[in-house]
């Protein structure tokens, strides 16, 4: 009887406690890996075709440490001098499979445990026929079984992904970004557009809580003044909507104006850089 209370009594412990649960966020100076799984078009009844490694500039995905950011991007290293059948439709001209580029870091460690991935999503310019998501998957030993979980990416907003189906089968751990859409001619690059993401934005006035980094007023029609409370700031970078970099200024202070003069009234992004660590911050010119 009390060898049966006090089993209940941890089932009861261990009910209540719950699994552990870890918070990850985009970060520019990880480990990233690449995988590339590639599919016949609907037309071609969509079948799967291969998947292996990859590698990240490969899958046109762009890692940027000193920005902070991930750039994400339709593929278009398959398409070569658009002379092979395989990628290219020799009538068309147009791509000849479904690419599904997953860009991310793997981290057993965070196995046996509750995980979210955080991030922002400075920009998101890329063409509605291509889907882009962040996602957390998980495996078991022999990569038969895979879970996942994801979600969209809105431009300006940040995103939060989380695992909870922990089970004892898991053995590896992903989390990062898939685009999936055909392989596409590298001179519609531009018009294609891309999703340039971050460590989790700081939207608003005087958020404190992240880095405690603050800007006003925002919006803005003459300057924005960046400053903290806690630490120096070495650099901010400033980006469009699209995620083109337009201002990288040296700061070494704990504030700084800087101008809106010049600039068209929309959103943009500072990417600051202070001694403690960095946010990106969302910014309006009116």
């Amino acid at each position: 009887m009390k060898h049966n209370y006090l089993l209940f009594t941890a089932m009861l412990f261990v009910a209540f406690v719950g699994t552990s649960q870890n918070t990850v966020e985009v970060d520019a100076n990880a480990n990233f890996l690449g995988y590339a799984n590639v599919f016949e078009l609907p037309a071609n009844g969509g079948g799967f075709v291969f998947g292996e490694a990859w590698g990240v500039p490969d899958l046109k995905t762009v890692v940027d440490p000193g920005a902070g950011t991930v750039t994400l991007q339709p593929n278009f290293n398959t398409w070569g001098d658009g002379t092979d059948p395989f990628w290219v439709n020799q009538v068309t001209g147009e791509g000849n499979k479904i690419f599904e580029g997953n860009t991310y870091v793997e981290d057993n460690s965070l196995i046996g445990s509750e995980l979210t991935f955080i991030g922002g999503v400075v920009s998101n310019t890329i063409d509605p026929e291509y889907t882009v998501i962040a996602f957390i998957k998980v495996f078991n030993s022999d990569f038969s079984v895979v879970k996942q979980e994801s979600t969209e990416l809105v431009a300006g907003e940040n995103f939060e992904v989380t695992y909870t189906n922990v089970e004892g089968t898991d053995t590896t751990l992903q989390y990062g970004f898939q685009v999936v859409g055909v392989n596409a001619n590298p001179d519609n690059e531009t018009e294609l557009g891309s999703v340039v993401v971050s460590a989790p934005l700081v939207v608003g006035i005087n958020d404190n809580a992240l880095n405690q980094f603050s800007v006003y007023p925002n919006p803005s029609n003459e300057n924005w003044t960046i400053s903290s409370m806690d630490q120096r700031i070495n650099t901010i970078q400033l980006f469009d909507i699209a995620g083109k970099m337009i201002g990288n200024i040296n700061v070494e202070s704990n504030s700084y104006s800087m101008s809106t003069i010049g600039l068209n009234s929309g959103v943009y992004f500072a990417r600051i850089n202070g001694e403690k660590g960095s946010k990106t911050m969302k910014l309006i010119k009116i």
